[in-house]
């Protein structure tokens, strides 16, 4: 009778000492963390831009990016499919413009060349699908290679779309309206026009 309520005691306790340490551990899991972030920013450079975007060209692109080691046997093959989401900006960087002014006849001139160019490329890489090989897995540098990779292939589109001719098209309309704004002011716009004019 004795070892049988000592047997009941101990599982009473031993119930207990485990109801006890599960309750321990949900109160431990539920402490919010708190994480402290220090960051530090530095300004490195500052460059003076003077920039015109006339248009804009939204791509998206499924990227399939595959690599295997030894042969392609799902052991040493890694397989990813990702989307890239972009816009590119079309316009003119007026860097290689030279502007001169003739105050005392009223005139702006504008001597250079004047080229639509891809001013910016913003991407965005979103996963789909990752498949790792057991001897071949996706890494962080494989993530940014596909990005690169991606980044170079939208720009060829965009160089092989109409976002230039759109963009000659703005050029067009910019500088009528300079000349009308000029105008009004009683001065005229010169170009070079074998340079600046199509």
């Amino acid at each position: 009778m004795w070892s049988l309520l000592k047997n009941a005691l101990l599982i009473i306790l031993t119930a207990l000492a485990c109801f006890g340490i599960f309750s321990i551990y949900q109160k431990l899991t539920q402490i919010k963390r708190v994480d402290k972030v220090t960051s530090v920013v530095l300004l490195e450079r500052i460059e003076r831009v003077f920039q015109l975007v006339t248009v804009e060209g939204n791509f998206s692109e499924i990227y399939n990016y595959e690599n295997h080691i030894f042969a392609d046997l799902w052991p040493f093959r890694k397989k990813a499919l990702v989307q890239v989401n972009a816009k590119v900006s079309v316009g003119y960087n007026f860097k290689s413009i030279k502007f001169i002014t003739d105050e005392d006849n009223k005139i702006l001139k504008l001597n250079g060349i004047l080229d639509p160019e891809i001013l910016s490329i913003d991407h965005d890489v979103k996963g789909y699908e990752f498949n790792n090989g057991l001897f071949n897995m996706i890494s962080d540098d494989d993530i940014t290679q596909m990005g690169a990779e991606a980044k170079a292939f939208i720009k060829i589109k965009a160089e092989e779309s109409d976002l230039f001719s759109q963009s000659e098209e703005q050029k067009k309309e910019l500088i009528d309206m300079l000349k009308w704004i000029l105008k009004a002011s009683d001065w005229e716009l010169q170009l070079n026009e074998s340079n600046l004019l199509n």
